[in-house]
C-alpha cells in the first residue's frame, strides 16, 4: 500500500512494545522517518533496531525516552 508518506516524520508515542510498535514499523515501511518513544530505555533501544530493519534503512528509526503522560515528559 502506498499512502505517500515517504519524506514524512512520524513521531510515535508509547512504541516499544504492541500497537505502538506495529505502528511504529507500518510507518517506516511506508517511508517515513519515525521517532519511536517510550519510558524504558532498553526496550526503546530494540524498539528502535526493529522499526530500522523493518525499513531496511538505519536512518528510518530514531528514539528517545519520556513519560508523555507528566508535563516535563510531553
Amino acid at each position: 500500500m502506498n499512502l505517500e508518506l515517504e519524506g514524512k516524520v512520524a513521531i510515535v508515542t508509547g512504541s516499544s512494545r504492541g500497537l505502538g510498535l506495529a505502528s511504529a514499523i507500518a510507518l517506516a515501511r511506508e517511508g517515513c522517518a519515525v521517532c519511536v518513544c517510550a519510558r524504558g530505555e532498553a526496550r526503546l533501544r530494540e524498539a528502535v533496531d526493529e522499526v530500522a530493519s523493518a525499513a531496511g534503512r538505519a536512518q528510518r528509526g530514531r528514539g528517545g525516552t519520556a513519560d508523555v503522560a507528566t508535563a516535563g515528559g510531553a
